[in-house]
């Protein structure tokens, strides 16, 4: 007889496995297109998995056949909106119904709030699947990679050995404060304004490790938006993200803060994930030589919200 499937939430020692199952997955889908193997680690998503499994347990499910993980699908529910953080099936169970119904556990009924994930533009199977639940592509969502030099000086990022330069332009209007967590009531109201929804759970996650470096933006002592390093972990060491602002003419300056801060910290190359309504950062990057190396990615949602203009993703777990 065949495996038995099992759905049962995730423990929290399963995040490895459910990190190894995220690779596994794409490498296949990238084999069968033709593009190339992504090279990991496989434990990259880990961090932000365990985080999903210790906010919102309920809502991490992990399909079992009798000798462990064979799939995962895990959602975050933060106010109004519930936000899938991952849904990954091992090849050999993919066709069979899995990742369908770990969908339909991770996310459950759907409630008067909004739904949202990120898809890639290259899996027609699993954007169909989203479709027919009524979650659709609102928004492009662009991974932009681009070379840093060595080291460069705060807020700058110079020319050096014929890499591309990103201008600094002037940021002697803002002020750039370390967080701490006296900090969090100004980034909930940050995240309200930009987002519609309280992140504080997630901004405490950031600041536990030293990986997620964040500055508080002010201008004239006021709040005015916040920047991390480190994305949510998937992206390596020159991911940057969530960054926030309460103008979106100010994604500029602070993303070329970050910038610099990434090349103080000897990192070489950067990834930005940009939603495609943030013009402001498309047109810094796009003009300091950054490419879109990848499939498109895809920002899907029930419905309209947020302010995308002026918000960076943190990756494609954590959002």
């Amino acid at each position: 007889m065949p495996p038995t499937i099992t759905y049962r939430p995730a423990a929290p020692d399963e995040a490895s496995d459910a990190s190894a199952i995220i690779l596994a997955a794409l490498n296949d889908l990238a084999a069968r297109q033709g593009r190339p193997i992504l090279p990991g680690p496989a434990d990259r998503a880990v961090p932000a998995l365990r985080h999903l499994i210790d906010t919102d347990a309920p809502r991490f499910v992990v399909a079992d056949d009798g000798d462990g993980p064979v799939g995962f699908g895990a959602a975050m529910l933060r106010d109004s909106l519930r936000f899938c953080g991952g849904l990954f099936v091992l090849p050999e169970w993919q066709g069979r119904g899995v990742g369908r119904r770990l969908f339909e556990l991770a996310m459950g009924e759907p409630t008067g709030g909004v739904q949202a994930l990120t898809s890639s533009a290259a899996n027609p199977v699993s954007n169909a699947l989203y479709g027919r639940r009524g979650i659709y592509p609102q928004l492009p969502l662009l991974y932009l990679t681009g070379r840093l030099p060595l080291a460069a000086t705060a807020g700058s990022v110079s020319a050096e050995q014929g890499r591309p330069r990103v201008a600094v332009g002037s940021t002697a209007a803002l002020e750039f404060e370390p967080l701490t967590p006296t900090h969090l009531n100004e980034l909930v109201e940050i995240d309200v304004a930009t987002l519609g929804i309280d992140r504080g759970r997630d901004h405490r996650w950031f600041q536990e490790t030293a990986l997620h470096p964040g500055w508080l933006v002010r201008r004239r002592g006021r709040a005015a938006g916040y920047v991390y390093l480190g994305g949510d972990g998937t992206e390596g060491a020159g991911a940057l993200g969530p960054v926030a602002t309460l103008r979106a003419q100010d994604q500029a300056p602070v993303l070329r803060f970050a910038l610099g801060q990434l090349a103080r910290r000897g990192v070489e190359q950067a990834t930005v994930a940009v939603p495609g309504a943030n013009l402001v950062a498309q047109q810094l990057l796009w003009g300091a030589g950054f490419r879109f190396p990848a499939a498109a990615g895809l920002f899907c949602a029930s419905r309209p919200f947020g302010r995308f203009d002026r918000y960076l993703l943190a990756g494609d777990c954590l959002m």
